[in-house]
């Protein structure tokens, strides 16, 4: 098959309109920095209706996994296929609301 400009444009197009799984994890390198701040942003951007109790069992798992990662011999990139299916898990057993 020959990749003429408008096949490109097609191929684009439809990759641009995939469907993103906000539940696979992806390979992605943050600094110090941008992770403090990606972390302030997602707090920041919450939907007001979360409640109290629902931004504290964020909090924790936030702080459970942060927790893990600084323990000695703990890979989390080693642990990704069990972290992914804790994430698997989690969104069969709530279903998708987005």
């Amino acid at each position: 098959m020959k990749l003429n400009k408008q096949i490109l444009k097609q191929i684009i197009r439809e990759a641009l309109q995939e469907k993103v799984d906000p539940t696979k994890l992806t390979t992605t390198t943050m600094g110090t920095s941008q992770f403090a701040k990606a972390g302030l942003e997602t707090r920041k951007d919450a939907s007001p209706e979360l409640s109290p109790q629902e931004k504290g069992i964020i909090n924790q798992v936030d702080e459970f996994l942060l927790g893990l990662a600084t323990l000695p011999g703990v890979d989390l990139m080693g642990q990704r296929a069990t972290i992914q299916r804790v994430m698997d898990i989690l969104q069969d057993k709530l279903g998708e609301k987005g």
